[in-house]
């Protein structure tokens, strides 16, 4: 199975706003509904997980008052790596086979046509992982600020493990603007 894994535990500290990044809103929508709305259209994906946490009470009300295809999961928001080992773990439990497709709340623009490409990628590979990057041209043209870099390459919020909590191999693809 292909799972979609929607992170929307964190404390959203990046934003600086005072209300939680998946709810914060563009031209009136809140940025996690643009994600599951990209994620629902998906050919390939057949289940939609959300990752909530005590730090998005209101992301996970918001969540419940949607007639939504997706299952919400409990983690305990302390960082990014300890839900991601907690997520690794509760699949890994059912299988080690399963496709985990992890996208942040906060990517509205990350579109079904992306996701699906980048899966498909992913089906083609010969690694259990996939990490998508960005090169930092992209953000410098744009006049965009990112966080972290690594050989000139900005992580893009999108990922792929196998339902294994364990480091697992991993190829890259790195996405221009104009990557189709």
């Amino acid at each position: 199975m292909i799972y979609a894994i929607l992170m929307a535990g964190g404390m959203g500290t990046r934003l600086k706003v005072p209300e939680e990044k998946p709810l914060f809103k563009l031209r009136d929508k809140p940025l996690i509904k643009y994600v599951i709305d990209n994620l629902n259209a998906s050919k390939l994906i057949d289940e939609i997980v959300i990752a909530v946490s005590p730090n998005t009470g209101k992301t996970t009300e918001y969540l419940r008052s949607l007639d939504g295809n997706f299952k919400i999961l409990d983690t305990s928001g302390k960082d990014y790596l300890k839900d991601l080992s907690y997520i690794l773990d509760y699949f890994e439990k059912n299988s080690k086979k399963d496709i985990l497709l992890f996208i942040n709340a906060d990517l509205p623009f990350i579109s079904t046509e992306t996701i699906d490409y980048v899966l498909d990628y992913y089906l083609k590979s010969d690694k259990d992982a996939l990490s998508v990057l960005v090169p930092v041209e992209v953000y410098e043209n744009l006049g965009l600020e990112y966080s972290y870099e690594f050989d000139g390459k900005v992580p893009s919020g999108l990922n792929i493990l196998r339902s294994e909590n364990i480091i697992q191999d991993e190829n890259q693809l790195v996405l221009s603007l104009n990557w189709h």
